[in-house]
């Protein structure tokens, strides 16, 4: 098992001190099979669940170090789980398998540590497998007591469909029907989207009272506010001579198949070629790592864009990237949903920075971005018509200060408000 799963360093952030606690404070464990640092959703809810009085347990892999409100946090202990790596590049199918035993073995120590001072358990979907078996055994076995909770993100068959490309495929039918099935289980789910909740509601059965809509709003740390100095002093802005000439584009990505980043950067040659006497040089920061980035990267160096389109990527920490953000005139999402029915996360962080957005257009998207409001929407998913709506904001001042102040009407709504209309009252009773 040794360099199967890998931790990465980070024991000093636990604060545990031991099983005992108030028995007036109740007990909620949070699972991430994602890192930590780049799940501010589950982060967030973290952060509230502590607010209001619970002892909270927060697990999921270490990648980068988590936002340091959480680290703080007296009442937030972080337990690490390891992350899978496939070091011996066995196929898919053997992979996952190893992956899933590996996982249950991780799991169900924590489970079994922590299990029994907790009142709620928390998990992150997707990925569902194993972690829902496990929890709901858990739950009928051992600890009959808990409150299971699933915040839906998106699907986690459609996203293993990226993979096959066939709703009919065996192994997507199956993670469908286990997702169907086992998440009838849970007390409550709640759902990143309206479509999503119908979704669960009208295809898996839900029932409708144990289904809520709640939408990411943004944290605390992104704010609408400009640090010229910044430009001058940030690595990220080094070697662009004449910064304050160039219109910033900032996206953030895993790099996966479900975000087509070919598009914006065949968008960019457009821009390029077009050499409008116009339109201001573009400065494109991709923010992120993930499984396609050499195949980014590898395609700005084919494409051989002009001095007036540079383009850059970036793994910032958490602490980083809201200050970033910060600096951008347009924020872009090509994020296309695997599903149709989630929303990024990007999008809201955008918003709460100030920042308005231009998106692909996908089934939910409407419920986010308010085309000709806060951001625009590309009805057809083109490069020339990407093209269209960056020529379109970077030289009609008029129009990018409307978006800009829809975004900033946008940043006003903030998570806790959300948090505590939408989710207090049904874990907190006074």
């Amino acid at each position: 098992m040794d360099g199967i799963i890998k931790y990465q360093g980070f024991d000093h952030i636990w604060k545990y001190t031991g099983p005992w606690r108030p028995a007036s404070r109740k007990g909620i464990l949070i699972f991430v099979l994602g890192d930590l640092g780049h799940s501010p959703r589950m982060c967030y809810h973290a952060s509230s669940f502590s607010k209001v009085g619970y002892d909270v347990t927060l697990c999921g892999y270490v990648e980068t170090h988590p936002p340091s409100e959480i680290v703080d946090d007296l009442n937030i202990d972080i337990v690490p789980i390891g992350v899978v790596h496939n070091i011996y590049n066995l196929p898919f199918v053997l992979f996952a398998a190893q992956k899933i035993l590996l996982q249950v073995k991780q799991l169900a120590t924590i489970l079994w540590n922590r299990g029994g001072e907790m009142d709620v358990i928390m998990i992150q979907n997707p990925p569902s497998i194993p972690i829902l078996l496990i929890v709901l055994l858990f739950k009928f076995f051992v600890q009959r007591h808990w409150k299971i909770v699933i915040d839906w993100h998106n699907l986690n068959y459609t996203i293993l469909n990226l993979r096959f490309q066939n709703l009919n495929h065996p192994l997507v039918r199956l993670m469908k029907g286990y997702e169907c099935y086992l998440g009838k289980f849970a007390d409550l789910n709640i759902t990143v989207t309206k479509k999503m909740r119908k979704f669960l509601i009208n295809e898996f059965g839900f029932a409708k009272s144990k289904v809520t809509a709640f939408y990411d709003r943004p944290g605390m740390q992104f704010k609408p506010t400009r640090d010229i100095e910044l430009r001058a002093k940030h690595e990220i802005f080094k070697d662009v001579e004449n910064v304050e000439q160039y219109k910033i584009l900032i996206s953030s990505t895993s790099f996966t198949p479900d975000e087509d980043f070919g598009l914006l950067l065949d968008a960019l040659k457009l821009y390029d070629k077009s050499q409008q006497s116009n339109t201001p040089p573009i400065l494109l920061i991709v923010t992120g790592k993930g499984p396609l980035k050499d195949k980014f990267v590898q395609k700005v160096i084919e494409l051989d864009y002009s001095p007036r389109i540079i383009v850059k990527t970036a793994w910032l920490a958490s602490e980083d990237y809201p200050k970033i953000l910060a600096q951008a005139d347009l924020g872009v999402s090509l994020h296309t949903s695997s599903s149709g029915i989630d929303l990024p996360m990007k999008i809201v962080d955008f918003f709460g920075s100030g920042v308005p957005v231009v998106s692909l257009s996908f089934p939910a998207i409407d419920e986010l971005v308010k085309d000709g409001d806060n951001g625009l929407i590309v009805k057809e998913s083109t490069a020339e018509n990407l093209v269209k709506l960056l020529n379109a904001v970077f030289t009609d001042e008029e129009l990018l200060s409307k978006l800009k102040n829809g975004a900033l009407k946008e940043s006003e709504s903030r998570w806790d408000e959300n948090w505590n209309t939408v989710l207090r009252p049904k874990f907190v009773h006074n």
